[in-house]
């Protein structure tokens, strides 16, 4: 785990069925279907609540990074550039500069 002094992030919002938002969290962590799950007890109607989201969810909704998509991939496995931003456009697969 990262500790970092200042991160770019988008609140994720939780709310209750009722209407309230957590006072204090409960857990947070991961499922082995992938999922990020946030568990509270709600302060207003007392109901145990868990907030589940796909981790392909998650991903969609990050902030921009300052350079391009194509760019963090290729950065990921240097070496092998070309040839899976290649294979990912036969897929179909755009970049957000395309």
């Amino acid at each position: 785990m990262r500790v970092m002094e200042e991160v770019k992030f988008r609140p994720m919002p939780l709310i209750c069925e009722c209407g309230f938002i957590p006072v204090r969290l409960k857990a947070v962590g991961f499922t082995s279907e992938y999922e990020l799950v946030i568990h509270w007890r709600c302060p207003a109607c007392g109901k145990l609540v868990y907030a589940v989201k796909s981790l392909a969810d998650c991903c969609r909704e990050c902030p921009e990074n300052e350079g391009s998509l194509e760019a963090a991939l290729l950065n990921a496995c240097p070496g092998s550039e070309a040839s899976d931003a290649a294979f990912l456009r036969r897929l179909g697969i755009k970049f957000p500069e395309e």
